[in-house]
């Protein structure tokens, strides 16, 4: 059975996705928060949507560390997130944001992770897309933001991960930065040996059920 937690409550129908939530209200599967201390056992969820939920926390690094511990091997992990780019993603809220880039999970990444980081938690980098402009409750004022210019500067910038590296690091200032990004992690950790030993188990058991045919 596939275990699926959605945070966002965005999560399409066909991922069939348990909804969990802050507080307690129709449809909630568990009354949880998106960060430290989640209720869930070691290696036991399949994908996780958590959209914008983790935006306002002032603890990302051990938020990250307890998505990771409560994911198995390669589960994905469905993030959005303001962008450090961006003067407006910064102020418009006078609530804290934390503003990171996609090269903040590079040091996430088992091929550039530092040697003395304090964390096992490692994740790699499925999917990403940068965009100039973010989701707001009113859109009004915003087409220059979302126009035929905005769309072409982000067909650039999204061609390649080289390609976003290069508008992050060089671009963005030129036309006000990015002010969100969305990105897909995938949970890079070893299976454990009781899931390895189950799977040599079934590939030799279907070799066995090949040979006798």
């Amino acid at each position: 059975m596939m275990v699926r937690l959605d945070f966002s409550g965005r999560a399409k129908n066909a991922a069939r996705a348990m909804r969990i939530n802050a507080f307690a209200e129709p449809g909630v599967a568990f009354v949880a928060q998106a960060g430290p201390h989640l209720p869930f056992r070691d290696a036991s969820v399949d994908e996780m949507f958590l959209g914008r939920t983790v935006m306002y926390r002032d603890d990302i690094a051990a938020t990250l560390d307890e998505i990771w511990r409560v994911c198995k091997p390669n589960a994905l992990i469905h993030l959005t997130l303001p962008h450090a780019s961006s003067a407006i993603a910064a102020s418009r809220d006078a609530r804290a944001r934390p503003l990171l880039t996609l090269n903040t999970f590079n040091y996430y990444d088992p091929r550039s992770k530092p040697w003395d980081a304090p964390t096992a938690t490692a994740f790699s980098i499925e999917r990403a897309r940068l965009r100039v402009a973010g989701q707001r409750g009113d859109d009004s004022g915003l087409a220059l933001a979302r126009g035929p210019l905005t769309q072409f500067i982000e067909k650039l910038a999204n061609g390649s991960r080289g390609s976003q590296y290069r508008f992050e690091r060089w671009f963005a200032g030129l036309f006000g930065g990015f002010e969100e990004f969305d990105v897909v992690l995938s949970a890079a950790k070893q299976a454990s040996a009781r899931t390895a030993s189950a799977i040599m188990s079934a590939i030799a058991s279907n070799g066995a059920t090949g040979a006798g045919r």
